[in-house]
């Protein structure tokens, strides 16, 4: 269904969808925060090993792959709303086992979890209600909402400063709460589609009441009778029999190797550059910011240009950034952090894009939920890809890489991936 784009547009009669989603992409980050912070505490209160704690995370990381898949699956047979109720659900239980576990294998288990259902909250299932809201502006409101991303990264510091205040039992309740915000707003102020509020997609627009009803009864006949999307399975083994999909999943992935394996590396490359630390962190401060404003921009770009565009702007301030910080000018390494926080912000925003340009609102959720997984599970070789090459060599040669990396990227995508006006890319079911 194509969405009437004209008129002028209310986003703040969907201010609580994007605080909702804002506040979820926030959440993505609990566990990645609390695990900056517990296995020095719970080492220390229960005498649990650390190291084993930290290598934990590497079965998280690959469990939210899992999940991604397992989420787009769902997504693709039912409605995103009842679905957020269900990671909702997991995160909040497996934060408060995680509090109160007896040992330490049932904190794995439970941290695990936790990563896995807020994974499949934020990252796979929030994007589909953003794009049934905003089909055609959905570049620059999850440019927005995304940025709770980056913004999550106080979570070490509320868990440090609830472990110190409300003891390691309760450390894990603030998130718990924000959690439970998150839900209380979905059950009361979001639908899955605006038309059910009587509201228009993306402008916002007031409907009149049968226009409304219309306008839902036509989604319903969409869902049910649209031949492109037979089943959930189906689907996904069309999707990535497709070789310029599966192309443009992998390639978009580079961007994640990028913005994952540098931004860990930041830090010690600025020190090895002869930054004092105090100004090094502050440096990485200000790539967060940059991050925030890079994903709001970038989206802006992306509705105005097309997604195809967006994501080879991303590429071009990838390379960009690389040369400038190889220079060794101190304004122009600044400049290069900037545009390092650029990627960060937006790399993640751009398989929403592609996939709502090129398969529209009734069947983003499935083309969306095979191709983020994929792009998950390229992106995870970035830190250490990164730290294979620093170990190998130094900081200088592995943002070399990185740069390479992107240009080789630019060149697939434009070559093998690009989505926009290709036919062979159109999924026909048989």
């Amino acid at each position: 269904m194509t969405s009437n784009n004209q008129g002028k547009a209310h986003y703040l009669r969907a201010w609580p969808l994007l605080f909702y989603a804002l506040l979820c992409y926030f959440l993505t980050g609990t566990v990645s925060g609390i695990m900056n912070v517990a296995p020095e505490v719970l080492s220390r209160e229960f005498g649990w090993d650390g190291t084993v704690l930290i290598s934990s995370m590497s079965v998280a990381a690959l469990l939210n792959v899992a999940a991604g898949f397992v989420a787009g699956r769902a997504s693709a047979r039912r409605s995103a709303k009842p679905l957020c109720f269900v990671w909702g659900a997991i995160y909040a239980v497996g934060l408060l086992v995680m509090g109160f576990a007896p040992v330490m294998s049932v904190f794995i288990v439970a941290m695990v979890l936790v990563s896995a259902a807020s994974s499949a909250w934020g990252y796979n299932t929030v994007p589909i209600l953003i794009t049934n809201w905003f089909p055609e502006k959905k570049g620059r409101v999850q440019g927005f909402v995304s940025t709770g991303l980056l913004l999550g990264s106080v979570n070490p510091m509320i868990y440090h400063w609830a472990c110190e205040h409300w003891g390691v039992q309760w450390a894990t309740m603030p998130f718990v709460l924000l959690g439970g915000a998150a839900l209380v707003f979905l059950a009361l102020a979001i639908s899955d589609h605006p038309e059910e509020r009587g509201l228009a997609p993306d402008t916002l627009e007031r409907l009149e009441k049968t226009d409304s009803q219309s306008r839902v009864s036509q989604i319903q006949q969409a869902d049910a009778s649209d031949g492109a999307v037979p089943s959930s399975g189906e689907m996904a083994r069309l999707l990535l029999r497709n070789p310029r999909f599966l192309a443009c999943s992998v390639v978009m992935g580079i961007q994640l190797i990028f913005a994952g394996g540098l931004m860990v590396q930041m830090v010690p490359r600025l020190v090895g550059m002869g930054f004092p630390m105090d100004e090094a962190l502050l440096i990485m401060l200000v790539a967060s910011l940059f991050g925030c404003l890079g994903s709001v921009v970038f989206g802006i770009l992306g509705d105005r240009l097309g997604a195809d565009a967006g994501v080879v702007l991303t590429y071009i301030a990838g390379i960009a950034a690389v040369l400038l910080n190889v220079s060794g000018v101190k304004p122009l390494v600044y400049m290069s952090v900037a545009l390092i926080g650029c990627v960060v912000g937006t790399a993640d925003n751009w398989p929403v894009s592609v996939c709502a340009e090129q398969f529209g609102r009734e069947r983003f959720a499935a083309s969306f939920g095979v191709m983020f997984p994929v792009i998950q599970l390229v992106g995870a070789a970035g830190p250490a890809f990164f730290a294979l090459i620093a170990g190998a060599s130094n900081y200088a040669v592995s943002y070399l890489a990185g740069g390479a990396l992107m240009l080789v990227g630019l060149v697939a995508y434009l070559y093998l991936a690009k989505t926009k006006d290709r036919p062979e890319n159109r999924i026909v079911a048989p």
